[in-house]
């Protein structure tokens, strides 16, 4: 089982606070009757007040959990769903983290990424492009259009200068670009990456469970060479490390090769001279001509399975306390 909603599930350590609140509740209550009860029913009173009490703080303490559950988008299971697709959004996610401006692919790996990503672009006909470029965090250099002039400039200006946070969050940049596809759009969707792979820093669990069940592939493209280089500084140096090492900025081929294999994608290598015509072939395919009915695999949602049994965890409670046991309470 997994949930859609994760956050909400810190609220059922509220748990045990509510089981000491009905406790009090119930300590109270009993002290309340016994100035009522006489003293030969009195024992007799008490051991039912305290199994109806106990019965009560439990189906309720349960109907909480059930709603907190409920709303946490509970999920498990598959079903088929059918979509009718046409025409094609990409989305560009650029990383331009420290280590592409590395020289092993010349001019160097972001400069060489714009180009075969302009390249690519030019050979798409009638699809729809965005840009969103990641470092430790993300964002949407242009939205989704249809104009080459505003793809081509947001290509040309892409830098690691577009973002402050250091590192390299392929999380974020996902996020980020799965934001960029316009919701309901009838259109094959696709994201295209551009990264070394270097030093990614988190796993990308939802990320990709989102990608598997959007039918969003991913075509990722390796930005660098087996054996690394060195990482220019601008003033003519490169990068060093503590030690005064040259930092080496390397790749990570199965990391990419992971994420487009399980996304439904491509693998691709920038050194591949073709590489351009290749991906420009694969993402035709992909839109292919006029209308294609597609089948994807999505969890199914169960959030009523859980707000059927709150109901009925309720209607225990008001059973309970309007039940009179032994002729008593």
């Amino acid at each position: 089982m997994t949930f859609v909603h994760e956050q909400y599930l810190w609220l059922l350590a509220g748990l045990p606070v509510l089981g000491a609140a009905l406790l009090f509740a119930a300590r109270r209550n009993r002290r309340v009757v016994s100035r009522f009860v006489g003293t030969h029913h009195r024992t007799e009173v008490f051991n039912v007040l305290v199994v109806k009490n106990f019965v009560v703080a439990v189906l309720f303490t349960a109907a909480v959990a059930s709603l907190i559950l409920a709303l946490a988008g509970p999920q498990w299971g598959e079903v088929s769903v059918e979509d009718e697709r046409r025409g094609l959004d990409l989305v560009y996610l650029m990383d331009v983290s420290n280590s592409m401006v590395a020289e092993d692919i010349p001019p160097s790996r972001l400069v060489r990424s714009r180009e075969v990503a302009r390249s690519v672009a030019g050979r798409m006909e009638a699809a729809y492009h965005a840009v969103v470029a990641f470092k430790g965090a993300a964002t949407v250099v242009v939205p989704m259009t249809e104009d080459p002039v505003a793809f081509d400039l947001a290509m040309g200006n892409l830098s690691g200068a577009l973002i402050t946070t250091a590192g390299t969050s392929l999380q974020n940049g996902l996020a980020t670009a799965l934001s960029a596809f316009p919701p309901g759009s009838p259109r094959h969707r696709a994201i295209v990456l551009f990264s070394d792979g270097q030093e990614l820093q988190d796993a990308v669990n939802e990320e990709l469970e989102e990608l598997r069940q959007s039918g969003i592939p991913v075509f990722a493209v390796l930005t660098g060479t087996g054996t690394g280089a060195t990482i220019p500084t601008g003033d003519g140096g490169v990068l060093r490390n503590d030690d005064g090492q040259p930092v080496i900025a390397g790749t990570d081929r199965e990391t990419l090769r992971q994420l487009a294999e399980v996304s439904g994608g491509a693998f691709y290598e920038i050194a591949d001279a073709n590489v351009a015509q290749r991906l420009a072939s694969d993402l035709n395919q992909l839109s292919g001509r006029g209308r294609d009915v597609v089948f994807r695999e999505v969890s199914v949602g169960r959030y009523h399975v859980f707000v059927l049994l709150a109901f009925l965890c309720m209607v225990g409670v008001v059973a309970v306390q309007h039940t009179r046991w032994r002729r008593t309470l």
